[in-house]
């Protein structure tokens, strides 16, 4: 009865999808608790081909529906399954995704509302604490270490030779997302000495991806390099000429169809340069943008169009 609210707001091939799920997997947990991880290794492949129909999905809310009742139903089967590689990747990337496009969206409507703002904020970090946790799963047990807190104690020289044990191709991937959700969970809590002293790790996480492969995943570690070094003041480490280097970068990898890159470039290295120009021309650009150019990302593209029109309307507050 619960499902059946979640499946008004599916598409019809995500809902079915969705029924199909839950038969093999009800099937599987009234035999034995092996026969129930046989059944979620079934799911994942089904669940590889949902994410197309996520990704594609224009309507923000339904795709936020969709997604939020989809994370719920994988961290349930992750409970049997917690080894599942390929299932704590879907958890690491659902929930760093779904936290960037819904949660920090509603941060930045909310920001003349204190209450609201910081509940929004509250659930993001909780979010990215999830991501990555679930990242951690793989990546850990790939570095030989046991806990999360052992790469936050260790010394940044040592945990760079860890790094280099990993396989280019095999780890990439969690490692990338692993990173990127450490670093949106700091850029979140700047004023906390504690949490911001592991930034210099997640920077070298996200150099070791782009020594690998810089275009990978739409050159999500480019985009980071960008946000980071754009939104910090030049005191604290900021660098806005080497993040409009990193944001050009990661537009080159897309042909700059992937609209979160200028975005992003707009909302931190412009306002930081305080180059006015620069901030209008990326955010026209995005508005103008044919999100059906690059079908395979149109909630991603949706999402950074919304975004855009919110920021370009505070363009007189944020320059001088």
């Amino acid at each position: 009865h619960g499902l059946s609210k979640v499946f008004k707001h599916m598409k019809w091939q995500s809902a079915l999808q969705m029924k199909t799920i839950m038969l093999i997997l009800f099937s599987s947990l009234y035999f034995s608790c092996s026969m129930t991880k046989f059944g979620i290794r079934r799911v994942v492949p089904i669940m590889k081909e949902s994410r197309i129909a996520f990704e594609s999905e224009t309507d923000l809310e339904i795709a936020e529906i969709s997604l939020a009742s989809n994370l719920k139903l994988l961290e349930a089967l992750s409970v049997h399954d917690p080894e599942n590689d390929e299932l704590n990747m879907f958890l690491a990337e659902g929930f760093t995704g779904f936290t960037l496009a819904f949660i920090e969206d509603k941060l930045e409507e909310y920001e003349n509302d204190d209450e609201k703002s910081e509940y929004q904020k509250k659930r993001a970090i909780r979010f990215y604490e999830r991501a990555r946790m679930y990242a951690a799963r793989i990546i850990l047990e790939r570095l030989k270490l046991e806990t999360i807190e052992q790469i936050e104690e260790m010394p940044a020289n040592d945990f760079d030779a860890r790094l280099k044990t990993l396989d280019s191709k095999e780890d990439i991937r969690p490692l990338l997302f692993f990173g990127f959700a450490w670093g949106l969970l700091i850029n979140l809590q700047r004023d906390n000495i504690d949490v911001f002293k592991h930034l210099g790790k997640v920077d070298v996480i996200l150099g070791r991806v782009r020594q690998w492969n810089a275009n990978y995943y739409y050159g999500i570690a480019y985009l980071y390099e960008g946000m980071l070094y754009g939104s910090m003041i030049i005191d604290m480490g900021g660098d806005p000429e080497r993040a409009m280097k990193a944001f050009d970068s990661a537009e080159a990898v897309t042909g700059r169809k992937w609209l979160m890159a200028p975005y992003f470039r707009a909302k931190t290295a412009c306002i930081t340069l305080q180059n006015r120009n620069c901030f209008k021309e990326n955010l026209q650009y995005v508005l103008s943008a044919d999100i059906e150019d690059m079908p395979e990302q149109m909630l991603v593209n949706t999402v950074a169009k919304k975004r855009a029109a919110r920021l370009l309307q505070k363009e007189d507050d944020l320059f001088l």
